[in-house]
């Protein structure tokens, strides 16, 4: 029998993984093979172009998964919670470290206008959607705005918490690079060593003082930026 070409292969490996739910495994590159009529090597090509087109994802040691729905986010001061929201998933977070401490790199604390020795609240989280990690997140806030940020809040959204606080940030920088991951975040995220990731930077403040300083990895094909227009920015 001759081999279907490859573009067949790939539609119908297309219609295959609309069957898995995003997250899960798909069947082996063997049992592919085999349900398909191909080689292995034939899968293998279209299984990558489906995880150029961000369907899929290959795990070395673990399978190739299928990916939610890519999330678009404005960059902008808003909640990632709402934005995952927007794209259908239901968002929460794995908390890794919460603690007033001095654990930090010299330019936070220089942005909080802090000495080398006074604490800030620090947060490491793991942020979901329907249970997938969507992102690496590590943030410090001024203790003296979030006294009392305890484990239960800060699983939650912090800007629905900076809201009802009334500390809704009103001015900010963003600036958003991409490199290949290190090892904390191939291990958090459940990353190849391979696959590019956004690295976002956020200082924002409330009037004209500092409220939060994060840093977030995103996996590079999970996630479309969005940069709002004005005819300020557009000079």
């Amino acid at each position: 029998m001759t081999a279907p070409p490859s573009g067949s292969t790939t539609t119908r490996l297309r219609e295959i993984v609309t069957t898995v739910a995003p997250g899960e495994l798909l069947p082996s590159e063997r049992t592919l093979a085999a349900q398909l009529g191909v080689a292995r090597m034939t899968v293998r090509s279209a299984i990558e172009a489906l995880a150029r087109e961000g369907l899929v994802r290959t795990r070395p040691g673990v399978g190739t998964e299928r990916l939610p729905a890519a999330v678009r986010l404005s960059v902008g001061l808003r909640s990632f919670a709402g934005a995952v929201r927007e794209h259908g998933l239901q968002p929460s977070s794995r908390l890794l470290h919460l603690a007033d401490d001095t654990e930090r790199p010299r330019e936070v604390g220089s942005w909080f206008g802090l000495a080398d020795d006074e604490p800030l609240v620090h947060l490491r989280r793991i942020r979901l959607g329907d249970d997938h990690p969507l992102a690496l997140e590590e943030t410090w806030l001024s203790p003296d705005l979030v006294p009392d940020l305890d484990r239960d809040l800060a699983i939650g959204s912090l800007y629905d918490l900076f809201a009802q606080r009334e500390l809704r940030p009103t001015d900010g920088v963003e600036l958003v690079t991409a490199s290949l991951p290190n090892q904390a975040e191939i291990d958090g995220l459940g990353v190849s060593i391979t696959l590019p990731v956004l690295r976002l930077t956020r200082q924002a403040f409330v009037g004209t003082t500092p409220l939060e300083f994060a840093r977030v990895t995103f996996p590079a094909d999970q996630y479309e930026l969005s940069f709002p227009l004005t005819t300020a920015t557009a000079r």
